[in-house]
């Protein structure tokens, strides 16, 4: 009796999730389209060129800061990867 009323639930549970990933999937083509739509009424033609310079040229600063940042990341990395390598290589003459 008790295995049947397992499989009864499992079978209620499995039935509601279907159910569920439908309304998720409307939800979801909603969202989508939302999101078009909302990206076509943009207008840009009231934005000077002076504006979409000045961006431009924040968002080539921003990048490049971006780069030099993960630069000096990778560089520290490796130092720590070559210290603990050293430190390795130390402890095996010592104690081998």
């Amino acid at each position: 009796m008790g295995t049947l009323g397992c499989i009864n639930d499992m079978l209620q549970r499995d039935k509601e999730n279907r159910e569920l990933r439908k309304l998720n999937k409307e939800r979801m083509k909603e969202h989508h389209k939302y999101l078009v739509n909302k990206e076509k009424n943009i207008n840009l033609s009231n934005i000077s060129i002076e504006t979409i310079e000045e961006i431009r040229k924040n968002t080539i600063a921003k990048e490049q800061s971006d780069q030099i940042y993960l630069f000096k990341a990778y560089i520290i990395f490796a130092i720590c990867l070559l210290g603990l390598f050293l430190l390795g290589i130390l402890c095996y003459k010592l104690f081998f």
